[in-house]
């Protein structure tokens, strides 16, 4: 491709997981602290949209076909993204027909997931504790039960099983049915409305361990019905609150997309003066602004408005953001974003070690990088892109978690008390 470039890029990307010296190398890593993250869990279904032969059987009228014609036309437009569908025998319907592979869901699990990993420990909130949920939380992902951290393996069983998130994945040029998606993607289809997970303990120890913890993640207010959004939102940035007025320096709100316009302003109404961070996808920005193609101005607004240090979003082939602190920070963590979500773009699955893949390409970035404006700095990175990646799945996630390792790394551990493990 002729506005691919593999120089200056490819080499700072490098020397991002150097051993001694790199931020994500093994020696930084091993000074990380605890993260916390929730507040939305549950049990993804992956589906290769290569095999969803029984939908597009379905006759046309039925849900089926119509989940059929949805996924069709997302997939033909290359557009990913998450929607509900009203149609409650669909995780048993599908489940019957349909080759699954199951795994851990939702931004808090999936982020901590990719922590564990990279051997970085996770505090994540699970009321759900299944014991289908509870096989699909790997090491290094901690719960609190009974003011203790400890691994899924150790904690009790309870609670009842509830229906999955059903994640179809297409691949650019690879055919379904009688279309050929021009982009990688996934669609993530809900077929009710979870809501988040209520898990006392998680937040009676995350409240006990914010002084010391390098930073806190939040998200999943889209899994909760739009009447609920707004009680539920307080719900969430009273914890954060709470995590911010013992000290707590990093604290990130993952927006994701929502059914109205409404769900969005109940979320960002209580969200003010309760986080310091706030990230999104491209997509999910134009969703609230469709000016926002180039993001600078959305983002400042978003800031200013929300009493905000920060506001990321990640694309395609880039990520960029606005700060108030280090620009030069704030690169590095994109880039530590974009590193990691490409390595799980291109091994299909969180990275025990980060790297580019060989075939990644880097595009221009398409703004001019290091712009201030007032109290503000716009700071933008090219992301490796794999155009033909092994799944879609997490990435954002993924970014998510690697801007936090850098975000979160002054935390050191001499502030940190003991933590009793079980």
């Amino acid at each position: 491709m002729g506005d691919v470039f593999n120089g200056a890029w490819a080499d700072r990307y490098a020397a991002l997981s150097e051993p001694q010296t790199g931020p994500l190398g093994r020696a930084a890593l091993s000074e990380a602290g605890l993260f916390l993250c929730g507040i939305s869990a549950c049990i993804d279904a992956r589906v290769d949209m290569q095999d969803i032969q029984p939908l597009l059987d379905a006759p046309a009228e039925s849900p089926a076909g119509q989940l059929a014609s949805l996924l069709l036309a997302r997939a033909g437009r290359g557009i990913g993204g998450e929607v509900r569908f009203d149609w409650a025998d669909g995780p048993a319907w599908l489940r019957e027909r349909l080759k699954l592979r199951f795994a851990l869901g939702g931004t808090g699990p999936q982020a901590a997931w990719v922590l564990g990993q990279l051997g970085v420990r996770s505090l994540v909130a699970v009321e759900d504790r299944h014991a289908a949920m509870l096989r699909e939380i790997p090491k290094g992902v901690l719960l609190a039960e009974k003011g203790a951290l400890k691994t899924a393996d150790t904690v009790s069983v309870r609670g009842s099983h509830i229906p999955e998130i059903f994640i179809f994945e297409f691949t650019a040029g690879r055919p379904i049915g009688g279309i050929v998606p021009i982009r990688s993607s996934r669609v993530i289809v809900r077929f009710c409305d979870r809501g988040i997970q209520l898990d006392a303990e998680f937040e009676a120890m995350s409240r006990r361990l914010a002084s010391s913890a390098a930073a806190g993640l939040l998200s999943g207010l889209n899994d909760v019905a739009v009447d609920k959004v707004r009680t539920s939102s307080r719900h969430v940035f009273a914890l954060s609150r709470d995590w911010k007025a013992a000290g707590l320096a990093t604290i990130h709100f993952e927006l994701a997309g929502y059914a109205t316009r409404q769900a969005i302003e109940d979320v960002l109404a209580e969200a003010g003066g309760a986080i310091t961070s706030l990230g999104m996808s491209h997509s999910e920005l134009l969703a609230m602004d469709p000016e926002a193609h180039h993001p600078m101005e959305a983002l400042l607004e978003l800031g200013e408005r929300l009493g905000l240090e920060r506001v990321c979003v990640h694309a395609d082939t880039w990520a960029a953001a606005v700060t108030v602190n280090d620009p030069k920070e704030e690169e590095l963590a994109l880039m530590a974003g974009c590193a990691i979500a490409s390595a799980r773009a291109a091994h299909g699955a969180p990275a025990g070690t980060i790297a580019t893949d060989p075939a990644a390409e880097f595009h221009p970035v398409p703004f001019e990088n290091f712009v201030r404006k007032g109290r503000w700095t716009f700071v933008a990175c090219a992301s490796p892109y794999v155009e033909k990646p092994a799944t879609t799945l997490g990435l954002g996630d993924s970014f998510t978690a690697g801007c936090l390792l850098i975000l979160g790394r002054h935390r050191n551990a001499a502030v940190r008390p003991a933590l009793h493990q079980a």
